[in-house]
Parts: structure tokens; sequence; C-alpha cells
């Protein structure tokens, strides 16, 4: 009889604190949340990408010079084209984001463009990206002419850039 008084006495509950635990993974969460670099891209919703078969997410979003390249608005859906009208000057052909504001160029403003390119690079030297990291991204309108986008590849060329990735998405179904 000892003995068996003896083995429940020597028999301890064992507790977890999930609490404390609970903490640390909530720390841990948000540590990974602030952490994480964001893909983060000027999208402007005008602009109608098109598909492509094979196409490769962008890992990194940092060092891109964007550019949206319109169609013409006959070329546009009505809600698009609204939208457009809205946001912009007739006549704009390209646009630019600077965070803050968006900017509408027409045909004619290439040396504007081209300037904008330029600073943009300028900006990312100063941010201490490597030269080669830099490029140009281009989201042109399924619809737009390809004379557009190319003009904007030569201003890049003009600023200095080579370095060209094209917006596309993936090919549906």
């Amino acid at each position: 009889m000892a003995k068996k008084n003896a083995r429940a006495e020597d028999e301890t509950k064992a507790e977890l604190n999930m609490s404390s635990m609970m903490d640390a993974c909530f720390l841990l969460i948000i540590f990974f949340v602030v952490n994480a670099s964001q893909i983060t891209v000027a999208k402007d919703p005008c602009v109608k990408m098109p598909n492509a078969v094979t196409c490769s997410d962008m890992k990194e979003a940092k060092g891109c010079v964007v550019v949206n390249v319109f169609p013409d608005i006959e070329k546009m859906d009505d809600r698009t084209s609204k939208k457009f009208g809205e946001s912009y000057q007739p006549g704009t052909v390209w646009s630019v984001s600077d965070g803050s504001k968006t900017i509408g160029y027409s045909q004619a403003q290439t040396q504007d463009l081209t300037d904008y390119i330029t600073k943009q690079i300028e900006m990312w030297k100063g941010k201490n990206l490597p030269p080669e990291q830099i490029r140009l991204y281009v989201r042109g309108d399924k619809d737009a002419p390809w004379e557009r986008s190319a003009t904007v590849i030569r201003c890049a060329a003009q600023a200095g850039l080579s370095n060209v990735v094209f917006g596309t998405l993936p090919a549906r179904g």
C-alpha cells in the first residue's frame, strides 16, 4: 500500500503555458510582415495588359522605371475610356507615376519623357543601386500601337538605360 501512495505522489501534472508561445508567434508574424519586400509597381487601370504564353514573375520592383503605354481612346472600352478621360488630357499616350502623382505625356513630349527617365535613373543610383539593376518596365496596352512602346524604349536609350522588361499577364487556360 505504501508503494501505491508513493507512486501517486511522484506523478506531477505537466502544464504548458500557451500565452507566452502565442506572444512569440505574433511577434514573429509581425516581424516577417514588416520586413517582407513587396513588389510594388505603379499600375494604371487604363492599361489592359497582353497575355503571354511564357512569362515569369518579377521578383523585385526596386530599380524599375515604369512607363504605361496607352492605345488610342477609340480602342478602349467605355469604362476604361471614361476613367482615362477623367485622369488624362486628350492626346495622352504614355504615363508615369512618381508615387504622389501621375503624369501623362503626348506623342510630342518625347524629350520630357527622356528627362523623367533620366531623373529616375539618377534617383536609383542615389540609392546605391547598381546600374545593371535599373530597368525600364514597359506596361503596354494590348491594343496600343507598337511604335509607342518603341518610342519609350528609344527615350530610355537616350537616357542611358538599356535593360527593358515588358509587362504581360500569364496566358489564360
